[in-house]
């Protein structure tokens, strides 16, 4: 059991929660994470105020371990610090992957409950429309996919491709627009890179990989994420679509950052440019 682990556990036993304090830590974590930019340097945040966000929003949870407001903005907070800032000790990410994942797998059993999702399938007329659930498994497959990458050949054969197609689907089958078209991105990039191996990831296929990055770049048209994992995986898997990938890449390298999301589409182009160069 982790530390976080044990102190929901507590809260769960403890008083009801108290919504002004609730209200506040969840007031200062937006407030970190809304500064998560500061001092960047293109696609590299300082650490500062997204560990600043992932403090309040598990001061929140401890608080109401029910809110749902609060687990998905944490593990927000946690892929934002593993994915986008300065890098951190090895044991440390360790950690911070494996906390996200744990938080994942909670919100995600809770949910199956309330929406009753049975062998990897949601029934959509059972979803609530005032629990974010296309978000929320979102969210979960975004944390595992990352702990899985961090992870690599022990996340296979753990079932995590498993466990992150199933909720991908899920997101598609509720909404799939959903953070960006996130349902497609992540099965995409899943069928397109996870390795095939007998009985455990049989079922992983190429075409599907592309297919569902094309049609995640449909619902989501110039999300640098989808133009540069497409251009990506195209020059991996098909090699007659060089030029139609170097054109994504060439875009998402032309983009300029959105002003929500100015560390993460300039990491995207960084990629891009990146990748761009190899191809000379």
């Amino acid at each position: 059991m982790t530390i976080l682990s044990g102190v929901l556990a507590l809260a769960a036993l403890a008083a009801p929660p108290e919504p002004v304090a609730f209200a506040e830590a969840l007031a200062a974590g937006d407030a970190h994470y809304a500064r998560r930019a500061e001092g960047a340097q293109g696609g590299t945040a300082l650490p500062f105020h997204a560990e600043g966000a992932i403090v309040e929003y598990r001061r929140a949870l401890s608080l109401d371990p029910g809110s749902y407001d609060a687990r998905l903005r944490l593990l927000r907070a946690y892929f934002f610090r593993g994915g986008f800032c300065s890098e951190m000790d090895p044991d440390e990410k360790k950690r911070l992957f494996d906390e996200a994942k744990e938080v994942a797998e909670e919100t995600v059993r809770r949910l199956d409950t309330e929406v009753k999702r049975k062998k990897g399938r949601v029934q959509v007329d059972e979803v609530s429309s005032t629990a974010p659930v296309a978000r929320a498994y979102a969210w979960a497959a975004i944390s595992w996919g990352q702990w899985a990458v961090f992870h690599k050949l022990n996340a296979v054969f753990s079932g995590a491709p498993g466990r992150i197609r199933d909720l991908a689907e899920a997101v598609i089958a509720i909404d799939p627009a959903t953070e960006q078209a996130a349902g497609y991105l992540i099965l995409g990039r899943l069928h397109a890179e996870t390795p095939r191996i007998p009985f455990a990831t049989r079922w992983v296929s190429r075409d599907k990989g592309l297919a569902s990055l094309r049609k995640g770049l449909e619902v989501a048209p110039d999300t640098p994420q989808i133009l540069y994992f497409l251009g990506d995986a195209l020059l991996r898997l098909q090699d007659s679509k060089k030029d139609e990938a170097r054109a994504l890449l060439e875009r998402c390298a032309a983009l300029p950052p959105r002003p929500e999301y100015l560390v993460e589409d300039a990491h995207y182009a960084e990629k891009a440019r990146a990748r761009l160069a190899d191809l000379r």
